[in-house]
Protein backbone atom coordinates (compact mmCIF):
# COMPACT_ATOMS: atom_id res chain seq x y z
CA UNK A 1 0.00 0.00 0.00
CA UNK A 2 1.83 3.25 -1.11
CA UNK A 3 2.58 5.54 2.05
CA UNK A 4 0.39 8.63 1.20
CA UNK A 5 -2.79 6.47 1.46
CA UNK A 6 -5.25 7.39 4.17
CA UNK A 7 -8.28 5.79 5.48
CA UNK A 8 -9.63 9.05 5.63
CA UNK A 9 -9.93 9.77 1.41
CA UNK A 10 -11.78 12.82 2.06
CA UNK A 11 -9.34 14.02 4.14
CA UNK A 12 -6.07 13.06 2.38
CA UNK A 13 -7.42 14.37 -0.93
CA UNK A 14 -8.15 18.24 1.00
CA UNK A 15 -4.25 17.79 2.49
CA UNK A 16 -3.01 17.25 -0.45
CA UNK A 17 -4.49 19.68 -2.11
CA UNK A 18 -3.71 22.44 0.31
CA UNK A 19 0.20 21.24 0.13
CA UNK A 20 0.38 21.01 -4.04
CA UNK A 21 -1.42 24.52 -3.87
CA UNK A 22 0.85 26.46 -1.60
CA UNK A 23 3.76 25.50 -2.79
CA UNK A 24 3.17 25.63 -6.52
CA UNK A 25 1.97 29.49 -5.14
CA UNK A 26 5.31 29.78 -3.40
CA UNK A 27 7.67 28.21 -6.52
CA UNK A 28 5.45 30.34 -8.86
CA UNK A 29 6.61 33.31 -7.13
CA UNK A 30 10.04 32.33 -7.05
CA UNK A 31 10.37 30.98 -10.62
CA UNK A 32 8.34 34.46 -12.11
CA UNK A 33 10.59 36.85 -10.26
CA UNK A 34 13.67 35.26 -11.51
CA UNK A 35 12.20 35.14 -15.08
CA UNK A 36 10.89 38.51 -14.87
CA UNK A 37 14.77 39.72 -14.34
CA UNK A 38 16.37 37.58 -17.00
CA UNK A 39 13.34 38.54 -19.32
CA UNK A 40 14.10 42.30 -18.75
CA UNK A 41 17.96 41.98 -18.76
CA UNK A 42 17.54 40.61 -22.58
CA UNK A 43 15.64 43.34 -23.10
CA UNK A 44 17.64 45.95 -22.00
CA UNK A 45 21.28 44.41 -22.50
CA UNK A 46 20.47 42.64 -26.11
CA UNK A 47 17.33 44.85 -27.16
CA UNK A 48 13.53 43.67 -28.01
CA UNK A 49 14.07 41.70 -31.09
CA UNK A 50 16.06 39.05 -29.13
CA UNK A 51 13.66 38.52 -26.89
CA UNK A 52 11.30 38.21 -29.83
CA UNK A 53 13.34 35.51 -31.38
CA UNK A 54 12.82 33.76 -27.77
CA UNK A 55 8.96 33.90 -27.77
CA UNK A 56 8.83 32.81 -31.54
CA UNK A 57 11.25 29.93 -30.94
CA UNK A 58 9.43 28.54 -27.60
CA UNK A 59 6.22 29.00 -29.91
CA UNK A 60 7.27 26.84 -32.53
CA UNK A 61 8.70 24.22 -30.05
CA UNK A 62 4.85 23.72 -28.87
CA UNK A 63 3.73 23.23 -31.94
CA UNK A 64 6.72 20.36 -32.01
CA UNK A 65 5.80 18.78 -29.00
CA UNK A 66 1.70 18.38 -30.25
CA UNK A 67 4.46 14.71 -30.93
CA UNK A 68 3.56 14.29 -27.31
CA UNK A 69 0.49 13.44 -28.75
CA UNK A 70 -1.33 13.74 -25.29
CA UNK A 71 -0.07 10.48 -24.01
CA UNK A 72 0.74 11.97 -20.57
CA UNK A 73 -2.74 13.54 -19.93
CA UNK A 74 -4.46 10.33 -21.10
CA UNK A 75 -2.00 7.99 -19.09
CA UNK A 76 -2.57 10.43 -15.83
CA UNK A 77 -6.54 10.30 -16.38
CA UNK A 78 -5.98 6.05 -16.37
CA UNK A 79 -3.78 6.36 -13.63
CA UNK A 80 -6.38 7.54 -11.34
CA UNK A 81 -8.03 4.53 -10.82
CA UNK A 82 -5.09 1.34 -10.19
CA UNK A 83 -4.02 4.54 -7.35
CA UNK A 84 -7.29 4.97 -5.71
CA UNK A 85 -7.16 0.86 -5.70
CA UNK A 86 -3.48 0.39 -4.99
CA UNK A 87 -2.88 -1.40 -7.82
CA UNK A 88 0.90 -1.21 -8.34
CA UNK A 89 1.44 -3.89 -11.38
CA UNK A 90 -0.73 -1.81 -13.24
CA UNK A 91 0.92 1.74 -12.02
CA UNK A 92 4.70 -0.20 -13.03
CA UNK A 93 3.11 -0.88 -16.32
CA UNK A 94 1.56 2.43 -17.33
CA UNK A 95 4.98 3.89 -16.30
CA UNK A 96 6.61 1.56 -18.26
CA UNK A 97 4.39 2.38 -21.31
CA UNK A 98 5.16 6.23 -21.00
CA UNK A 99 9.18 5.89 -21.11
CA UNK A 100 8.73 4.23 -24.31
CA UNK A 101 6.21 6.49 -26.05
CA UNK A 102 8.52 9.61 -24.47
CA UNK A 103 11.85 8.05 -26.11
CA UNK A 104 10.06 8.19 -29.58
CA UNK A 105 8.65 11.20 -28.93
CA UNK A 106 12.10 12.65 -27.93
CA UNK A 107 13.47 11.63 -31.43
CA UNK A 108 10.24 12.52 -33.34
CA UNK A 109 11.06 16.15 -31.84
CA UNK A 110 14.33 15.88 -32.79
CA UNK A 111 13.70 14.98 -36.39
CA UNK A 112 10.79 17.28 -37.01
CA UNK A 113 12.92 20.42 -35.62
CA UNK A 114 15.77 19.64 -38.29
CA UNK A 115 13.20 19.64 -41.10
CA UNK A 116 11.53 23.12 -39.91
CA UNK A 117 14.84 24.70 -39.44
CA UNK A 118 15.94 25.49 -43.15
CA UNK A 119 12.31 27.54 -43.34
CA UNK A 120 12.60 29.68 -40.15
CA UNK A 121 13.58 33.10 -41.77
CA UNK A 122 10.07 32.84 -43.90
CA UNK A 123 8.21 32.76 -40.51
CA UNK A 124 10.09 36.27 -39.17
CA UNK A 125 9.07 39.95 -41.14
CA UNK A 126 12.12 42.09 -41.25
CA UNK A 127 15.23 41.75 -40.07
CA UNK A 128 16.95 39.68 -37.40
CA UNK A 129 19.89 40.34 -34.67
CA UNK A 130 23.10 40.66 -36.87
CA UNK A 131 25.12 39.10 -34.76
CA UNK A 132 23.50 35.48 -34.18
CA UNK A 133 22.60 33.01 -36.60
CA UNK A 134 19.16 31.74 -35.73
CA UNK A 135 19.06 28.39 -37.29
CA UNK A 136 22.05 27.18 -34.56
CA UNK A 137 20.10 28.93 -31.57
CA UNK A 138 17.11 27.17 -32.74
CA UNK A 139 18.65 23.50 -32.78
CA UNK A 140 19.66 24.06 -29.49
CA UNK A 141 16.00 24.82 -28.46
CA UNK A 142 15.24 22.21 -30.14
CA UNK A 143 18.05 19.66 -27.98
CA UNK A 144 16.41 21.07 -25.28
CA UNK A 145 12.98 20.31 -25.88
CA UNK A 146 13.92 16.80 -26.89
CA UNK A 147 16.35 16.10 -24.60
CA UNK A 148 13.40 16.41 -22.11
CA UNK A 149 11.45 13.45 -22.99
CA UNK A 150 14.67 11.36 -23.54
CA UNK A 151 15.24 11.21 -20.17
CA UNK A 152 13.34 10.77 -16.89
CA UNK A 153 10.53 13.47 -17.68
CA UNK A 154 8.00 10.68 -17.47
CA UNK A 155 8.35 10.49 -14.35
CA UNK A 156 6.51 13.96 -13.19
CA UNK A 157 3.08 12.42 -14.69
CA UNK A 158 3.37 9.65 -12.35
CA UNK A 159 3.96 12.16 -9.34
CA UNK A 160 1.22 14.27 -10.28
CA UNK A 161 -1.31 11.52 -10.79
CA UNK A 162 0.14 10.52 -6.60
CA UNK A 163 -1.28 13.84 -6.11
CA UNK A 164 2.06 14.90 -5.14
CA UNK A 165 2.19 17.87 -7.33
CA UNK A 166 4.09 19.63 -4.93
CA UNK A 167 7.34 17.45 -5.42
CA UNK A 168 7.50 18.28 -9.31
CA UNK A 169 7.20 22.16 -8.27
CA UNK A 170 9.76 21.92 -6.12
CA UNK A 171 12.23 20.29 -8.42
CA UNK A 172 11.56 22.59 -10.95
CA UNK A 173 11.50 25.59 -9.27
CA UNK A 174 14.99 24.74 -7.56
CA UNK A 175 16.43 24.04 -10.92
CA UNK A 176 14.89 26.84 -12.75
CA UNK A 177 16.28 29.69 -10.08
CA UNK A 178 19.98 28.12 -10.58
CA UNK A 179 19.64 28.07 -14.16
CA UNK A 180 18.26 31.61 -14.06
CA UNK A 181 21.22 33.11 -12.06
CA UNK A 182 23.55 31.56 -14.32
CA UNK A 183 22.08 32.90 -16.81
CA UNK A 184 22.30 36.49 -16.00
CA UNK A 185 25.56 36.29 -14.65
CA UNK A 186 26.59 35.21 -18.54
CA UNK A 187 24.18 37.82 -20.03
CA UNK A 188 25.82 40.83 -17.44
CA UNK A 189 29.74 39.21 -18.41
CA UNK A 190 29.23 38.03 -22.06
CA UNK A 191 25.94 40.53 -23.31
CA UNK A 192 25.51 37.13 -25.37
CA UNK A 193 22.80 35.83 -26.49
CA UNK A 194 24.03 32.31 -27.12
CA UNK A 195 25.71 32.74 -23.39
CA UNK A 196 22.18 32.54 -22.18
CA UNK A 197 20.80 30.13 -24.40
CA UNK A 198 23.39 27.15 -23.72
CA UNK A 199 22.55 27.03 -20.39
CA UNK A 200 18.79 26.07 -21.10
CA UNK A 201 19.49 22.35 -22.12
CA UNK A 202 21.34 21.91 -18.87
CA UNK A 203 18.90 22.71 -16.73
CA UNK A 204 16.35 20.53 -18.69
CA UNK A 205 18.76 17.61 -18.43
CA UNK A 206 19.05 18.36 -14.24
CA UNK A 207 15.00 18.80 -14.11
CA UNK A 208 14.90 15.55 -15.68
CA UNK A 209 17.68 13.60 -13.26
CA UNK A 210 15.87 15.34 -10.03
CA UNK A 211 12.92 13.72 -11.33
CA UNK A 212 13.98 10.18 -11.26
CA UNK A 213 15.66 10.89 -7.79
CA UNK A 214 12.93 11.81 -6.06
CA UNK A 215 10.45 9.53 -7.51
CA UNK A 216 12.54 6.37 -6.65
CA UNK A 217 12.44 8.10 -2.75
CA UNK A 218 9.10 8.70 -2.59
CA UNK A 219 7.73 5.63 -4.30
CA UNK A 220 10.13 3.25 -4.24
CA UNK A 221 7.79 0.25 -5.27
CA UNK A 222 6.88 1.79 -8.78
CA UNK A 223 9.60 1.53 -11.40
CA UNK A 224 8.68 1.35 -15.23
CA UNK A 225 8.22 -2.09 -15.72
CA UNK A 226 5.75 -4.86 -17.08
CA UNK A 227 2.87 -4.65 -20.16
CA UNK A 228 -0.57 -2.98 -20.18
CA UNK A 229 -3.29 -5.11 -20.46
CA UNK A 230 -5.02 -5.22 -24.19
CA UNK A 231 -8.13 -3.37 -23.35
CA UNK A 232 -6.08 -0.92 -21.21
CA UNK A 233 -3.85 -0.24 -24.41
CA UNK A 234 -7.26 -0.02 -26.19
CA UNK A 235 -8.89 2.56 -23.96
CA UNK A 236 -5.61 4.53 -23.89
CA UNK A 237 -5.34 4.56 -27.78
CA UNK A 238 -8.72 6.42 -27.92
CA UNK A 239 -8.17 8.94 -25.13
CA UNK A 240 -4.69 10.07 -26.45
CA UNK A 241 -6.42 10.61 -30.20
CA UNK A 242 -8.51 12.55 -28.43
CA UNK A 243 -6.83 13.72 -26.25
CA UNK A 244 -3.82 15.42 -29.19
CA UNK A 245 -6.53 16.80 -31.41
CA UNK A 246 -7.33 18.69 -27.84
CA UNK A 247 -3.22 19.85 -27.51
CA UNK A 248 -4.05 21.22 -31.21
CA UNK A 249 -6.46 23.39 -30.04
CA UNK A 250 -4.44 24.27 -26.88
CA UNK A 251 -1.29 25.67 -29.52
CA UNK A 252 -3.71 26.84 -31.96
CA UNK A 253 -5.16 29.27 -29.37
CA UNK A 254 -1.30 29.81 -27.53
CA UNK A 255 1.43 29.62 -29.72
CA UNK A 256 0.11 30.67 -33.49
CA UNK A 257 -0.63 33.81 -32.33
CA UNK A 258 3.36 34.61 -31.80
CA UNK A 259 3.90 32.31 -34.82
CA UNK A 260 1.35 35.13 -36.97
CA UNK A 261 2.61 38.32 -35.23
CA UNK A 262 6.10 37.35 -36.51
CA UNK A 263 5.34 36.57 -40.15
CA UNK A 264 2.87 39.69 -40.35
CA UNK A 265 4.41 42.86 -37.81
CA UNK A 266 8.12 41.24 -36.99
CA UNK A 267 9.94 40.58 -34.08
CA UNK A 268 9.48 44.19 -32.23
CA UNK A 269 5.90 43.21 -32.06
CA UNK A 270 6.47 39.48 -30.57
CA UNK A 271 7.87 41.66 -28.15
CA UNK A 272 5.55 44.12 -26.92
CA UNK A 273 2.95 41.30 -27.28
CA UNK A 274 4.90 38.99 -25.73
CA UNK A 275 5.57 41.58 -22.86
CA UNK A 276 1.80 41.70 -21.93
CA UNK A 277 1.45 37.92 -21.98
CA UNK A 278 4.06 37.36 -19.67
CA UNK A 279 2.62 39.14 -17.18
CA UNK A 280 -1.12 37.24 -18.16
CA UNK A 281 0.81 34.07 -18.14
CA UNK A 282 2.29 34.47 -14.79
CA UNK A 283 -1.44 35.60 -13.27
CA UNK A 284 -2.73 32.59 -15.53
CA UNK A 285 0.20 30.22 -14.62
CA UNK A 286 -0.83 31.01 -10.36
CA UNK A 287 -4.72 29.95 -11.69
CA UNK A 288 -3.14 26.57 -13.03
CA UNK A 289 -1.53 26.12 -9.41
CA UNK A 290 -4.55 25.88 -8.27
CA UNK A 291 -6.32 23.83 -10.52
CA UNK A 292 -3.46 21.38 -10.53
CA UNK A 293 -2.95 21.02 -7.06
CA UNK A 294 -6.24 19.78 -6.79
CA UNK A 295 -6.52 17.97 -9.79
CA UNK A 296 -5.42 14.48 -8.26
CA UNK A 297 -7.90 14.69 -6.05
CA UNK A 298 -10.60 15.59 -8.55
CA UNK A 299 -9.73 12.58 -10.45
CA UNK A 300 -9.60 10.46 -7.18
CA UNK A 301 -13.16 11.93 -6.23
CA UNK A 302 -14.77 10.69 -9.43
CA UNK A 303 -13.39 7.34 -9.22
CA UNK A 304 -14.43 6.84 -5.86
CA UNK A 305 -17.63 9.40 -5.08
CA UNK A 306 -20.96 9.81 -6.37
CA UNK A 307 -22.17 12.30 -9.52
CA UNK A 308 -24.35 14.23 -7.17
CA UNK A 309 -21.73 14.87 -4.71
CA UNK A 310 -18.97 15.53 -7.47
CA UNK A 311 -21.63 18.20 -8.96
CA UNK A 312 -22.00 19.98 -5.43
CA UNK A 313 -17.95 20.27 -4.89
CA UNK A 314 -17.79 21.44 -8.72
CA UNK A 315 -19.98 24.51 -7.82
CA UNK A 316 -18.30 25.35 -4.41
CA UNK A 317 -15.19 25.28 -5.95
CA UNK A 318 -15.91 26.63 -9.22
CA UNK A 319 -17.74 30.18 -7.12
CA UNK A 320 -13.97 30.13 -4.67
CA UNK A 321 -12.29 29.69 -8.04
CA UNK A 322 -14.08 32.18 -10.12
CA UNK A 323 -13.99 34.75 -7.05
CA UNK A 324 -10.23 34.98 -7.56
CA UNK A 325 -9.98 34.93 -11.17
CA UNK A 326 -12.23 38.30 -10.59
CA UNK A 327 -10.24 39.86 -8.40
CA UNK A 328 -7.37 38.91 -10.80
CA UNK A 329 -8.51 40.62 -13.95
CA UNK A 330 -9.73 43.51 -11.77
CA UNK A 331 -6.15 43.96 -10.69
CA UNK A 332 -4.79 43.68 -14.22
CA UNK A 333 -7.05 46.21 -15.69
CA UNK A 334 -6.14 48.58 -13.10
CA UNK A 335 -2.47 47.93 -12.84
CA UNK A 336 -1.17 46.69 -16.51
CA UNK A 337 -0.16 49.71 -17.97
CA UNK A 338 1.16 51.68 -15.02
CA UNK A 339 3.32 48.53 -14.39
CA UNK A 340 4.34 48.34 -18.08
CA UNK A 341 5.20 51.93 -18.34
CA UNK A 342 7.37 51.63 -15.00
CA UNK A 343 9.05 48.49 -16.95
CA UNK A 344 9.44 49.67 -20.17
CA UNK A 345 11.56 52.71 -18.32
CA UNK A 346 8.63 55.62 -19.92
CA UNK A 347 9.13 54.35 -23.27
CA UNK A 348 5.58 54.26 -24.82
CA UNK A 349 6.81 52.53 -27.66
CA UNK A 350 6.46 49.49 -26.04
CA UNK A 351 3.03 49.61 -24.69
CA UNK A 352 0.11 48.25 -26.35
CA UNK A 353 -3.29 50.53 -26.66
CA UNK A 354 -5.51 50.74 -23.58
CA UNK A 355 -8.09 48.95 -25.71
CA UNK A 356 -5.42 46.02 -26.41
CA UNK A 357 -5.04 46.04 -22.68
CA UNK A 358 -8.57 45.39 -21.88
CA UNK A 359 -8.74 42.66 -24.44
CA UNK A 360 -5.87 41.07 -22.34
CA UNK A 361 -7.97 41.06 -19.16
CA UNK A 362 -11.47 39.72 -21.12
CA UNK A 363 -8.87 37.01 -22.63
CA UNK A 364 -8.05 36.54 -18.87
CA UNK A 365 -11.25 36.18 -17.90
CA UNK A 366 -12.41 33.85 -20.08
CA UNK A 367 -9.92 31.40 -20.54
CA UNK A 368 -10.34 30.76 -16.33
CA UNK A 369 -13.81 30.36 -16.96
CA UNK A 370 -13.11 27.46 -18.13
CA UNK A 371 -10.68 25.72 -15.70
CA UNK A 372 -12.85 24.19 -12.95
CA UNK A 373 -15.11 22.33 -15.16
CA UNK A 374 -12.20 20.97 -17.43
CA UNK A 375 -10.96 19.83 -14.11
CA UNK A 376 -13.74 17.58 -14.30
CA UNK A 377 -14.13 16.93 -17.87
CA UNK A 378 -10.33 15.55 -17.79
CA UNK A 379 -10.74 13.77 -14.23
CA UNK A 380 -13.80 11.56 -15.99
CA UNK A 381 -11.86 11.18 -19.53
CA UNK A 382 -14.06 13.04 -21.66
CA UNK A 383 -11.37 13.72 -24.36
CA UNK A 384 -13.38 11.50 -27.11
CA UNK A 385 -16.37 12.93 -26.84
CA UNK A 386 -14.84 16.45 -26.76
CA UNK A 387 -12.60 15.62 -30.60
CA UNK A 388 -14.78 17.63 -32.59
CA UNK A 389 -14.94 20.64 -30.42
CA UNK A 390 -11.42 20.44 -30.50
CA UNK A 391 -11.06 20.17 -34.02
CA UNK A 392 -13.57 23.78 -33.99
CA UNK A 393 -11.75 25.30 -31.83
CA UNK A 394 -8.50 24.56 -33.95
CA UNK A 395 -9.46 26.24 -37.64
CA UNK A 396 -11.67 28.69 -35.93
CA UNK A 397 -8.84 30.58 -34.07
CA UNK A 398 -5.97 29.51 -36.75
CA UNK A 399 -8.37 31.70 -39.80
CA UNK A 400 -9.72 34.15 -37.07
CA UNK A 401 -5.98 34.70 -36.39
CA UNK A 402 -5.04 35.49 -39.66
CA UNK A 403 -8.13 37.15 -41.04
CA UNK A 404 -8.55 39.59 -38.06
CA UNK A 405 -5.29 39.86 -37.67
CA UNK A 406 -4.85 41.58 -41.12
CA UNK A 407 -7.66 43.55 -40.61
CA UNK A 408 -7.39 44.88 -37.03
CA UNK A 409 -4.31 43.93 -35.99
CA UNK A 410 -2.95 42.69 -32.51
CA UNK A 411 -6.61 43.59 -31.59
CA UNK A 412 -7.70 40.91 -33.95
CA UNK A 413 -5.57 38.09 -33.06
CA UNK A 414 -6.65 38.57 -29.18
CA UNK A 415 -10.56 39.02 -30.68
CA UNK A 416 -10.82 35.96 -32.38
CA UNK A 417 -9.09 33.70 -29.62
CA UNK A 418 -11.85 35.10 -27.29
CA UNK A 419 -14.19 34.27 -29.38
CA UNK A 420 -13.12 30.21 -29.70
CA UNK A 421 -12.77 30.27 -26.10
CA UNK A 422 -16.11 31.69 -25.36
CA UNK A 423 -17.70 29.85 -28.27
CA UNK A 424 -15.76 26.37 -28.62
CA UNK A 425 -14.38 25.94 -25.56
CA UNK A 426 -16.69 27.24 -22.37
CA UNK A 427 -19.87 27.27 -24.39
CA UNK A 428 -19.49 23.90 -25.73
CA UNK A 429 -17.07 21.81 -23.40
CA UNK A 430 -19.59 22.29 -20.89
CA UNK A 431 -22.31 20.87 -22.80
CA UNK A 432 -20.35 18.12 -23.45
CA UNK A 433 -19.24 17.41 -19.39
CA UNK A 434 -23.24 18.01 -18.43
CA UNK A 435 -24.37 15.78 -20.97
CA UNK A 436 -21.78 12.53 -20.54
CA UNK A 437 -21.28 12.74 -16.65
CA UNK A 438 -23.98 14.98 -14.45
CA UNK A 439 -26.39 13.84 -16.37
CA UNK A 440 -28.00 16.99 -16.09
CA UNK A 441 -28.90 20.51 -18.07
CA UNK A 442 -26.06 23.27 -17.72
CA UNK A 443 -28.65 26.11 -17.07
CA UNK A 444 -27.52 26.16 -13.44
CA UNK A 445 -23.87 26.42 -14.23
CA UNK A 446 -24.56 28.96 -17.00
CA UNK A 447 -26.09 31.59 -14.71
CA UNK A 448 -24.02 31.17 -12.36
CA UNK A 449 -21.17 32.12 -14.77
CA UNK A 450 -23.41 35.10 -16.07
CA UNK A 451 -23.81 36.56 -12.66
CA UNK A 452 -20.06 36.25 -12.18
CA UNK A 453 -19.21 37.88 -14.94
CA UNK A 454 -22.00 41.03 -14.37
CA UNK A 455 -20.20 41.20 -10.65
CA UNK A 456 -17.13 41.23 -11.78
CA UNK A 457 -17.72 44.13 -14.37
CA UNK A 458 -19.75 46.17 -12.09
CA UNK A 459 -16.55 45.82 -9.27
CA UNK A 460 -13.99 46.64 -12.44
CA UNK A 461 -15.81 49.74 -13.80
CA UNK A 462 -15.49 50.95 -10.32
CA UNK A 463 -12.08 49.94 -8.89
CA UNK A 464 -11.16 51.20 -12.56
CA UNK A 465 -12.06 55.01 -12.46
CA UNK A 466 -11.49 55.04 -8.52
CA UNK A 467 -7.71 53.66 -9.85
CA UNK A 468 -7.42 56.26 -12.29
CA UNK A 469 -7.68 59.54 -10.13
CA UNK A 470 -4.60 58.21 -8.94
CA UNK A 471 -2.90 58.86 -12.18
CA UNK A 472 0.63 57.04 -13.63
CA UNK A 473 2.73 58.18 -11.15
CA UNK A 474 5.62 56.19 -10.75
CA UNK A 475 6.16 53.18 -7.90
CA UNK A 476 4.00 55.13 -5.58
CA UNK A 477 1.40 55.34 -7.42
CA UNK A 478 1.46 51.55 -8.25
CA UNK A 479 1.35 50.99 -4.78
CA UNK A 480 -1.55 52.95 -3.85
CA UNK A 481 -3.56 51.49 -6.92
CA UNK A 482 -2.63 48.28 -5.25
CA UNK A 483 -3.96 48.59 -2.17
CA UNK A 484 -7.32 50.09 -3.15
CA UNK A 485 -7.12 46.85 -5.34
CA UNK A 486 -6.67 44.44 -2.46
CA UNK A 487 -9.99 46.35 -0.77
CA UNK A 488 -12.21 47.68 -2.94
CA UNK A 489 -12.93 44.82 -5.69
CA UNK A 490 -13.54 42.16 -3.25
CA UNK A 491 -15.60 43.94 -0.96
CA UNK A 492 -17.85 44.68 -4.16
CA UNK A 493 -18.14 41.01 -4.80
CA UNK A 494 -18.85 39.99 -1.21
CA UNK A 495 -22.01 42.41 -1.52
CA UNK A 496 -22.89 40.44 -4.43
CA UNK A 497 -21.74 37.05 -3.52
CA UNK A 498 -23.13 36.88 0.56
CA UNK A 499 -26.11 35.57 0.29
CA UNK A 500 -25.80 32.81 -2.31
CA UNK A 501 -25.12 28.67 -0.82
CA UNK A 502 -21.96 28.68 -2.81
CA UNK A 503 -20.66 31.18 -0.77
CA UNK A 504 -21.88 29.50 2.73
CA UNK A 505 -20.29 26.14 1.49
CA UNK A 506 -17.40 27.63 0.50
CA UNK A 507 -17.12 29.32 3.81
CA UNK A 508 -17.00 25.33 5.17
CA UNK A 509 -14.46 24.28 2.78
CA UNK A 510 -12.03 26.73 3.04
CA UNK A 511 -11.88 25.92 7.45
CA UNK A 512 -10.98 22.32 6.56
CA UNK A 513 -8.48 23.01 3.93
CA UNK A 514 -7.08 25.53 6.54
CA UNK A 515 -7.29 22.58 9.28
CA UNK A 516 -6.07 20.08 6.68
CA UNK A 517 -2.67 18.66 7.96
CA UNK A 518 -2.83 20.69 11.44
Amino acid sequence: MFKFVKNDMANSRIKYSKKNILSGIFNQMIRLGFAFVVRTAIIYVLGAEYQGLNGLFSSILQVLNLTDLGFSTAITYILYKPISRHDTVNICALVNYLKRIYLVIGIVILVLGLCITPFLSYLIKGDVPSDVNIYLLFLVYILNSAVSYLLFSYKSTLITAMQRQDVVSNIYTAVSVVTNVVQLILLSVFKNYYAYIVILPVGTIANSILLQVFSKKIFPEIRPDGEIEHDTKKELSKQVRAVFIGKVGDVARNSFDNIVLSMMFGLLVVTIYGNYYYIFSAVYGSMSIIVHGIMASVGNSIASESVDKNYNDMKVVDFLFMWIVSWCSICMLCLYQHFMLIWMNGNQKMLLSNFNMVLFCVYFYFINMTYVRSMYLDGFGLFHECRFAYVAEALLNLILNFVLGYFFGVSGIIIATILTILILNFITRTNILFRNYFKRKPSEFYLNHFFYFCATTVAAVVSYLICSLVGDVGVIGLVIKLLICLILPNLILFLFYYKRSEFKFSLKLVKRILNAGN
